[in-house]
């Protein structure tokens, strides 16, 4: 039996932060991850496994991002950083008005 996982980044090691599918022997699929510990629900069509995946991708995620887990890891750390308010003091404000 195959099952099929995701990544976020294109190089090894792969992330495991999103869940993954794999096939019944009964038929139909069964959602589980992203940790082998933790288990989603069974979907009776490839297009229910899929859409249980993608309900549940990280916040942000998109297209792969070309790299390791440890670059895409700085990228985001960067953009979370460009994100964060800056803390101007008071009477740093005036300067900005």
């Amino acid at each position: 039996m195959a099952e099929l996982h995701f990544s976020r980044c294109t190089e090894p090691r792969w992330t495991w932060d999103v869940p993954y599918i794999a096939p019944m022997m009964d038929g139909g699929f069964f959602v589980a991850g992203p940790s082998r510990t933790q288990s989603v629900a069974p979907a009776p069509t490839v297009e229910a496994a899929i859409a249980m995946v993608v309900e549940r991708l990280p916040p942000g995620c998109g297209r792969a991002f070309v790299g390791t887990p440890e670059e895409l890891a700085e990228k985001e750390q960067s953009e979370q950083s460009e994100r964060t308010p800056i803390d101007i003091k008071p009477q740093e404000r005036r300067r900005f008005k």
